[in-house]
């Protein structure tokens, strides 16, 4: 699991975290951008650490400057039986809850108890954030023009090439023009093809 940043325990005793450094060859705010929504949570529900993605999710409900919080009653009765079982060793050290967050989007939360130092770490998986960055990493890698991006979304929206073109202004001819480019840049043949592709795309390590 990439937390995106390291643990490390000072003299005291004292747990802190530390964020890993970015890539060199990365622009700034990159590994941000690429990393999941991770919180860091005692058995008390106390907010110990949360990274630029989840500090996003504060508007959806979820999270807390102080206090880990979530609109799903649901979501924090189950997480704090969980926190609860943990702490009395009756539970394993990893589950994965579903969450609803505040905009009606469905997330899961995968939970992981780091007993040594009784902390929890909380990592969301939200498929739809998963494939933006998967489009955006389809565009930079393919080398996708804006209107090719723009119609890839639309296309894995589940779109076809007459209501994508009325989308995005342009011509069905047209859309069918930039649909045939997308299949030549990424390797595919048929909208499923490409829509699998985009789901399934892992960038190449550099």
């Amino acid at each position: 699991m990439d937390l995106a940043m390291s643990l490390h325990v000072s003299i005291a005793g004292r747990t802190n975290f530390m964020p890993l450094p970015a890539r060199r060859d990365a622009a700034p705010g990159a590994a941000d951008q690429a990393s999941k929504p991770v919180f860091v949570i005692d058995a008390g529900l106390n907010a110990l650490f949360s990274n630029r993605g989840a500090a996003e999710l504060a508007h959806d409900g979820l999270g807390g400057p102080d206090r880990f919080t979530a609109c799903d009653k649901d979501f924090m009765a189950r997480l704090q039986v969980w926190l609860k079982r943990c702490r009395g060793g009756s539970a394993i050290g990893e589950t994965r809850l579903p969450l609803a967050l505040r905009s009606g989007r469905q997330v899961a939360i995968d939970a992981v108890h780091l007993a040594s130092i009784d902390l929890f770490i909380l990592t969301v998986d939200d498929p739809e954030s998963a494939m933006d960055r998967n489009i955006a990493q389809v565009s930079e890698a393919c080398g996708l023009t804006p209107t090719e991006e723009r119609m890839l979304v639309l296309i894995v929206e589940g779109l076809d090439t007459i209501i994508a073109a009325k989308r995005l202004g342009i011509a069905p001819t047209t859309a069918r023009t930039h649909l045939q480019r997308l299949f030549a840049k990424t390797g595919t043949a048929r909208q499923s093809e490409l829509v699998r592709f985009v789901a399934t795309y892992v960038e190449e390590a550099r």
